[in-house]
Parts: C-alpha cells; sequence; structure tokens
C-alpha cells in the first residue's frame, strides 16, 4: 500500500472539517426548530388563552346585558303596571265624566313633564276626590283635584261645561252686556261685588240659561284656606276653576276679575299653558321630602 501523500490528508481533513460543519448545521436547524416550534405552542397557548378570555368576556357582558335588559323590562313594566293602578285609581275615585277628563289631563301633563326631563317623577303628585275632616263648623269639604309639587300647591274645582262661563263680572259690564243686568236683578246678585255666570246650552240643544257659580268658587276658595290651615302649610295653595268642555260643544270664557289669587281655566290648552308658564318656572315652595309629608297626612284624612 503506497502512502498517503500530503494532499489526501488534505482532502481527508476537508472532508471530517465537512461532515462537521453538516452535523453542526443540522444540530442548529433542528435547535431553531424546536425554538421556533416553542414559539408557536407559546403562540397557539397565548392566542387559545385570548380566546377564552374574550368568549369569557363576551359570555359575562352578554349576561350583565341580559340583566339590564331584563331590569329595563322590568321598570317599563312597573310603570306601565303604575299608570294602570293611577287610571283605575282615578276613575273609581273620580265623581263624573268631567273629573276623570280633568284627572287624565293632569296625568297626561305630568308624563310630558317627566318624559321632556323638566320635572322627576317625585315632583309632581296628583290627588283626586280628597275629603278633609271637618272645620271648626263641621263642614266637610272635598277638593276635586290637588295637584301638588315644589313650586306650590294646586286646589282643582273640575266642571264639564257646554256654554259660556262670564267670570269677574260686575256692574262696570252692564253697558257692554245689557243683558246681565237683568240676569243679576233675576238671581239676586250682589254688583258691586265680582259674580260668576254660567250660559249654558241645555239638554234639548235649543235653549241656554243663565245661572250663578259664585258660590262654588267662593267654596272653592274657603276650601284651599282650610287646606292650608289643617295641614298648617307655609304657603296658600292656589284656588283652580277648571271648566272642561264637554264632546260636542265648545266652552268659552269672559275674565274680568281682579282677583289675582283664583285661577279660572278653560279647556286643555289653558290648563297645559298654566302649568307649563306659572307653575314650573316658579321658586320652590316644598322639598320632595315635604310633599310626601303632605301626602301623608291627606292619605290619614282619606284612609
Amino acid at each position: 500500500m503506497s502512502q498517503l501523500e500530503p494532499i489526501h490528508y488534505g482532502l481527508i481533513a476537508a472532508v471530517v472539517i465537512a461532515i462537521l460543519f453538516i452535523i453542526l448545521f443540522f444540530v442548529s436547524l433542528k435547535q431553531k426548530q424546536k425554538s421556533l416550534n416553542k414559539i408557536q405552542e407559546a403562540h397557539k397557548k397565548e392566542n387559545e388563552t385570548l380566546k377564552s378570555e374574550h368568549k369569557e368576556k363576551l359570555d359575562h357582558e352578554r349576561v350583565e346585558n341580559k340583566k339590564v335588559l331584563t331590569k329595563q323590562e322590568e321598570t317599563h313594566q312597573e310603570a306601565i303596571s303604575q299608570k294602570e293602578r293611577e287610571i283605575d285609581s282615578l276613575k273609581l275615585f273620580s265623581k263624573n265624566e268631567g273629573e276623570y277628563i280633568t284627572d287624565r289631563h293632569l296625568l297626561e301633563l305630568r308624563d310630558q313633564l317627566v318624559n321632556e326631563r323638566r320635572i322627576r317623577p317625585e315632583d309632581m303628585h296628583i290627588m283626586a276626590n280628597i275629603f278633609l275632616p271637618k272645620d271648626p263648623l263641621g263642614k266637610v269639604r272635598q277638593i276635586d283635584h290637588l295637584v301638588l309639587t315644589r313650586t306650590g300647591i294646586y286646589v282643582i274645582d273640575s266642571n264639564l261645561v257646554s256654554g259660556h262661563i262670564y267670570h269677574g263680572i260686575t256692574d262696570q259690564q252692564f253697558s257692554d252686556f245689557p243683558v246681565l243686568g237683568q240676569v243679576f236683578e233675576t238671581l239676586d246678585l250682589n254688583p258691586n261685588k265680582e259674580q260668576t255666570l254660567l250660559l249654558e246650552k241645555q239638554p234639548n240643544n235649543k235653549t241656554a240659561a243663565f245661572h250663578s257659580y259664585t258660590n262654588e268658587v267662593k267654596e272653592v276658595d274657603n276650601t284651599t284656606e282650610e287646606l292650608q290651615r289643617q295641614l298648617e302649610l307655609k304657603y296658600t295653595p292656589t284656588p283652580i276653576i277648571y271648566f272642561h268642555p264637554n264632546e260636542v260643544s265648545e266652552a268659552t270664557i269672559s275674565n274680568y276679575s281682579q282677583d289675582p289669587n283664583i285661577k279660572v281655566l278653560v279647556g286643555e290648552k289653558q290648563l297645559q299653558h298654566f302649568f307649563n308658564k306659572f307653575v314650573f318656572h316658579g321658586r320652590f315652595q316644598y322639598s320632595v321630602e315635604d310633599l310626601e309629608r303632605i301626602m301623608d297626612e291627606i292619605e290619614k284624612f282619606n284612609p
């Protein structure tokens, strides 16, 4: 066997080095693959964790949203039920159609103000057919409607009419309405003091008749004073005479009164205008707690 020459040793060394490089390359490649697999596994686990957390979050939000929706539905249904109870109660306690119509108008007005966020539900309360305890003279007074607001308390006398109202009439109007002089004489009314007259259409729709409403106006004013006395109110409630036209005829008014204390309103528009303009732009007289206390006292009068 011939001896290996130096070139052969060089080739052998080169082959060995090449083999080593190949081995190192595959070892390095395997390590990189392991590292890549670990990174991919970590990313996979992270994605699964994120998916799981996201799913849990969505499930939680769905549950919470369902709770909120259920609560809103319950609140809405409760409000509807409360409104139905109020209407049924007003139907029960209103003694005539005129009072029921007025109650409905007042409830609709309150709902409108609440929906417009001009007031809160606790800022306005409506009570119907209230009876006060006997006064010092032994008289029991009845209130058609009592409206409690933070800007004041309003005692409303409700009437369903078909015709014309003459309010605050004295002999000063006789020159404009000569017939009223004869009406005053016939009904024995004092022409020097303000009087309230109703000219109402009769059921046969062919005749009309005058009758005095002055005593009823005075009665509402006296009832207001008695309410203030019995409830020990700091502020005097406002008496309101409200005339609502029936469904087939109109009601109109000529108001000559100089008395700023008693308000005479005709029709739903005037009622809404009064509360919108004069009631909810005034100074607060009562707190929410005051209104609750007043209602409690009134409910004691009417168990």
